[in-house]
């Protein structure tokens, strides 16, 4: 029974070790029920599964056509980034101690988008909105250290930022500082636990009245925030997987607005022929505490994902499709309700509005001799824009692509 468990952990190592934010996004949109590269910023402890590894990705396009695209509207991939995984074992034992370090430049963290979402909001003295600047300096360090006896420990810290001045005048601040703890700790044979807590200060402010950026106003000025999340992983024998039940507690803190979140669910990771299957389904609630003028709204509903992926012909080629599909009941003051599908953060929502939370998605991936791995998502419209490569207006194939390479 124990060699048993031994085999389905190591198995569900290495189908899942292997992913990148453009897989993530194919296979359901978030993580919560598998391993993968992207998890180490949220639990650093998770960087001593990643040794010596090269992380690259293009970023990501706002929309999935060029076609009648304004003079000022970027048709170019957002936010790309780049960094590495390093690790150094002290002994020549497979399992002994080792320790690992990384560095990520020019990730965009969630944190930010949360600040941006909420300065979409804000209005200035005129009634003007206000455009918060964006950070230029966004770095990420993580360090971990795998004790060689099933407990793995990570750190991690995050900075952003941006401030413009004129003759010492402040006409915009942006800034968020991140710190992460983490463990992974195969507490008994086939049953590991993964925690981490993160917490840290954003500050979202344009405050000269009249400049570019909009005139004075304040998303956050020196606000905190907080964020735990707990997850198991318990190997089953009979479906060549594990069972994963997740919980996950988020405190926010804005200027105008004070938000809790709260998710917590099980879901279910499968080695098949070939390929991967995961599966989940978790329980939803968020309320705002709105201070000017003073408001509450909140909402409770559930999340359905899943994700698939299996090599085709090759076994260089991969397929994947994933979805997800949420559901939320809202209620504001308790004086009206209604219903939202598909909301991944502040102001967005809908199924099919070109984000992360849109209801499907389809993509492949490349693998060359097992270290380098390329992974693509696929516009929307490809398969019914597909002619347009030929003849007619051209469209992007791809929305997201990144890749990895072991050394």
């Amino acid at each position: 029974m124990k060699k048993a468990l031994a085999i389905v952990l190591a198995a569900g190592f290495v189908v899942g070790s292997y992913a990148t934010d453009a897989r993530v996004v194919v296979m359901g949109r978030h993580s919560a029920f598998y391993r993968d590269e992207v998890s180490i910023f949220k639990n650093p402890a998770d960087i001593s599964l990643y040794p010596n590894m090269l992380y690259g990705s293009y970023g990501w396009l706002a929309n999935d056509t060029t076609s009648n695209i304004s003079y000022y509207q970027n048709v170019y991939p957002q936010d790309p980034f780049f960094g590495a995984f390093m690790s150094h074992r002290f002994s020549e034992e497979e399992n002994g101690p080792m320790l690992s370090f990384g560095v990520f430049l020019n990730r965009r963290d969630y944190v930010l988008d949360n600040l941006f979402d909420v300065a979409v909001g804000l209005r200035n003295e005129d009634g003007n909105p206000v455009a918060l600047a964006q950070p230029v300096g966004k770095v990420d360090i993580i360090v971990g250290y795998d004790l060689g006896n099933g407990l793995a420990l990570g750190l991690g810290a995050y900075g952003a930022f941006q401030e413009k001045k004129e003759n010492d005048d402040l006409i915009a601040r942006t800034y968020v500082y991140k710190g992460t703890f983490g463990i992974n700790w195969n507490l008994e044979q086939g049953l590991d636990l993964e925690a981490s807590v993160n917490g840290g200060i954003l500050s979202g402010i344009s405050a000269d009245e009249g400049d570019y950026y909009g005139g004075r106003g304040v998303a956050a000025d020196g606000e905190f925030f907080w964020r735990g999340d707990v997850r198991f992983f318990s190997a089953v024998p009979a479906i060549n997987g594990s069972f994963v039940p997740q919980v996950s507690l988020e405190f926010m803190n804005f200027e105008n607005k004070s938000r809790l979140d709260l998710e917590g669910g099980i879901g279910m990771n499968v080695n098949i022929d070939r390929g991967f299957f995961w599966a989940g389904i978790q329980g939803l609630y968020t309320e705002d505490d709105n201070k000017k003028p003073s408001s509450t709204e909140s909402s409770i509903g559930a999340r359905f994902s899943f994700g698939i992926e299996r090599n085709i012909v090759w076994d260089w080629f991969l397929i994947r499709v994933g979805g997800q599909k949420e559901v939320r009941n809202v209620n504001k003051d308790s004086k009206g309700s209604w219903w939202e599908e598909n909301s991944p953060g502040f102001g967005k929502f809908g199924a099919e509005n070109g984000t992360d939370g849109d209801l499907v998605s389809l993509g492949f991936g490349l693998n060359i001799d097992n270290r380098l791995r390329i992974d693509f998502v696929a516009s929307e419209d490809v398969p019914y824009t597909f002619t347009n490569l030929v003849s007619g207006n051209k469209s992007h194939l791809f929305n997201r692509v990144s890749a990895t390479y072991r050394f």
